[in-house]
């Protein structure tokens, strides 16, 4: 009796109490439970492919709603450069760069403006984050905004996206 308890408590130390394993999606679809994966990794999987697709499926979606705007997307030989929007240097005495990053971290584009000086650009649908060098120090106050075909009044004016510095 004892040998069985011992054994019992080996093997449930090794094994602990895990789910379910499958060895491929549609096992995991016709709740076929044998060898390979645990339940939460196939579950996983599955939600990142789903997450994937649909990214995917967004970014066409909105490449095509981008062509059919042209009015308020630039065009460059037939090819859509994206939502127009400005970026403005609202101090009154400093030169400011502003520089727009991909929420996945690599820089999009930059600017370098004088006191009151504003630039208009195009971005591509997406999430941006904006990061501003005073005097070659970046500073702490750093902004979100997304490109998109929402509009907004910009001092008077309609863009779909915009950043700007001011002290």
């Amino acid at each position: 009796m004892k040998k069985i308890v011992m054994i019992a408590m080996v093997v449930f130390l090794f094994l602990g109490c895990v789910g379910p394993r499958f060895k491929s999606e549609a096992q995991y679809d016709k709740g076929e439970w044998s060898g390979g994966a645990y339940l939460d990794e196939v579950a996983k999987i599955k939600r990142d492919k789903a997450e994937l697709a649909f990214d995917k499926e967004v970014g066409t979606m909105a490449i095509a709603k981008l062509k059919s705007q042209s009015a308020d997307v630039g065009m460059k030989d037939g090819v859509a450069q994206g939502y127009k929007g400005i970026v403005q240097n609202l101090s009154k005495y400093r030169n400011i760069q502003i520089s727009i990053r991909h929420q996945k971290g690599y820089e999009v584009k930059s600017y370098v403006l004088a006191p009151g000086g504003f630039a208009e650009d195009y971005l591509l649908p997406g999430d941006y984050c904006v990061v501003y060098v005073v005097n070659g120090v970046r500073q702490k106050k750093e902004g979100v905004f997304t490109s998109g075909p929402r509009l907004f009044d910009y001092f008077g004016k309609k863009y779909h996206w915009y950043a700007y510095y001011q002290e």
